[in-house]
């Protein structure tokens, strides 16, 4: 008498790295750097400012400032590291607005958080939510950056140049604004890479012998 067995297999298929997901990985560690300088720029960075009145030679930073010798009236360089410092009336609102610039910082710290997860699903061939969320949320903070830093400095540099003392802004102005659209973009490429990957489903193969 013939019987009949029912075999049962599962396939399972990784969900494989995309190019998406590497080049948003790219450009969640430039993004990053790029936070991180502008984080630790004047007076940790002298080179590195939001702007600079040359007229009497003060450099704005995140947490703090150094002003040269013809704020000084000598020869040395004074700095003051703080956050949220008072330089009105060139900067305005005094230590509240500065202190907010904390969300630059924190922008570069989950930015390495996103780019650790991202870096762990790239090497485990496979993008879990955690690192997709990581990501997501970087870029949210990075646009509360870019609105505070366009507004603090935008207005300080039309103030200091309306007492004609010649401000011009720095690099870390730019950092930030690149970096926030390299964020936005890059977090665009995380979310099709996410995507792409799952498409990659469990596959169940049901085979019936006759013995």
């Amino acid at each position: 008498m013939a019987t009949n067995t029912t075999r049962t297999r599962t396939t399972t298929t990784a969900r494989r790295p995309t190019l998406f997901l590497a080049l948003g990985t790219l450009g969640v560690l430039i993004a990053t750097l790029f936070f991180w300088l502008s984080a630790f720029s004047v007076p940790f960075i002298k080179g590195i400012h939001y702007i600079h009145t040359r007229e009497n030679d003060v450099k704005f930073g995140n947490f703090g400032w150094c002003a040269g010798p013809k704020y000084t009236f000598d020869r040395s360089v004074q700095c003051l590291q703080h956050v949220g410092y008072d330089f009105r009336p060139w900067v305005p609102g005094g230590e509240g607005p500065t202190g907010a610039l904390i969300f630059v910082a924190l922008t570069a710290g989950f930015g390495s958080l996103a780019f650790l997860a991202l870096l762990a699903s790239l090497a485990r061939a496979g993008l879990g939510i955690f690192g997709f969320a990581l990501t997501a949320f970087t870029t949210f903070l990075s646009v509360i950056s870019w609105f505070l830093v366009l507004i603090i400095w935008g207005s300080a540099h039309r103030r200091s140049n309306h007492d004609n003392l010649d401000a011009h802004y720095g690099a870390a102005f730019v950092l930030v604004i690149i970096g926030t659209f390299i964020f936005i973009a890059s977090c665009a490429l995380v979310a099709l890479g996410w995507l792409r990957g799952r498409r990659y489903q469990t596959h169940t193969t049901t085979v019936t012998a006759r013995g």
